[in-house]
């Protein structure tokens, strides 16, 4: 099913298409420039075993010819796959580092349907085939993160008391025990209630 001149407005556009015939016409397409960019792209069924491997991805396995991988468990062939999780839950992964040997890919794992919305298996790319190529976005989250902690700490520091029982003066027995008693109470996890008037110093 293709997309004619007659289904374009003066821009370009498509005008008059369903969105069934939109999706069996791009979908495909999808398919395949997703499967002409990435390093390697993989196809199990409900019981998770290969239906389908590229070129690209048996190669950078080690498997000379594709279709010696077909109706394997993906785990026989990708130790570290995660593929069975995806076919069995219906989620998908869009970001993972999967290990093979020495090496770790960059991976993305989406569920595969009918057009029914049935549950028929599950695809997975290599995005890429270095892990350094992860390096940029890795350094964006790392400094993120740390500029989340450092905003924690200041608002952990705003929070603080003004007052500390070290600011609390006078060598009296009565101030000493009052102190005493106060060190006591913070190291509990209970609620005190405290009397006095104005001034007194019941923020310590």
């Amino acid at each position: 099913m293709a997309i004619s001149r007659d289904d374009l407005d003066q821009h370009g556009l498509i005008i008059g298409v369903s969105p069934e015939r939109f999706r069996a016409v791009a979908m495909p397409l999808l398919f395949d420039h997703l499967d002409a960019q990435c390093e390697g792209t993989i196809a199990v069924n409900r019981q998770a075993r290969i239906v389908w491997i590229n070129d690209k991805y048996a190669q950078k396995v080690g498997i000379s010819d594709p279709r010696s991988a077909l109706g394997k468990e993906v785990e026989e062939v990708l130790p570290a796959s995660r593929l069975r999780e995806v076919v069995e839950s219906g989620q998908p992964s869009m970001l993972d580092l999967m290990a093979f040997g020495d090496e770790h890919f960059v991976v993305t794992r989406i569920p595969l349907r009918d057009a029914d919305g049935t549950l028929v298996g599950a695809l997975g790319f290599v995005l890429f085939d270095r892990a350094r190529h992860l390096k940029p976005l890795m350094a964006k989250y790392n400094q993120l993160q740390s500029q989340l902690l450092a905003t924690q700490h200041e608002l952990a520091k705003a929070r603080r008391a003004r007052y500390t029982i070290a600011g609390f003066i006078g060598a009296s027995a009565a101030a000493s025990e009052v102190k005493r008693q106060a060190r006591r109470a913070a190291q509990l996890d209970a609620t005190v209630l405290l009397r006095g008037e104005t001034g007194t110093g019941k923020e310590l």
